[in-house]
């Protein structure tokens, strides 16, 4: 199963908290390693990668260029995407996590990892909360 990874995932997974560090890490080293099919788009690495150079999430440096590393290719954001993403009705989410939740729909994608909940809210897209052990079994390959 395709999988669509938030921003706070990659940037998780490069923070001091043990346990967001460890469950991110994680899920971004599977899909690194071919494990699991976790996909993210330009806008969700440029949004850690102004995270990254303004310093506001900490001591992250090198997480972008990581992350495309193993995310690449990346899904792009196109006018299609954009209209989407206007067309969203969902209270309390930020036009970021509205092109997001827009690009995972648009590419069939409907399993979003993310520590978001504005989320929940969007029809056609569930929320795996990446520190949910039980959700976590979501993302793990078909046996």
């Amino acid at each position: 199963m395709t999988f669509f990874i938030d921003a706070n995932v990659i940037v998780y997974s490069g923070s001091d908290d043990p346990e967001r560090h460890a469950a991110c890490e994680e899920i971004l080293a599977a899909v690194a390693r071919g494990a699991v099919e976790g996909r993210t788009s330009t806008a969700v690495l440029e949004e850690v990668w102004h995270l990254e150079l303004t310093g506001r999430a900490g001591a992250i440096a090198g997480i972008s260029e990581r992350a495309y590393a193993a995310l690449a290719p990346l899904l792009p954001v196109t006018d299609e995407i954009f209209r989407r993403a206007l067309g969203l009705r969902v209270r309390a989410m930020g036009a970021n996590d509205r092109i997001h939740a827009a690009t995972a729909l648009a590419h069939g994608i409907g399993l979003i990892v993310s520590a978001d909940a504005a989320f929940d809210g969007v029809p056609g897209l569930r929320r795996v909360d990446p520190l949910d052990a039980r959700a976590q079994g979501l993302l793990q390959p078909a046996r």
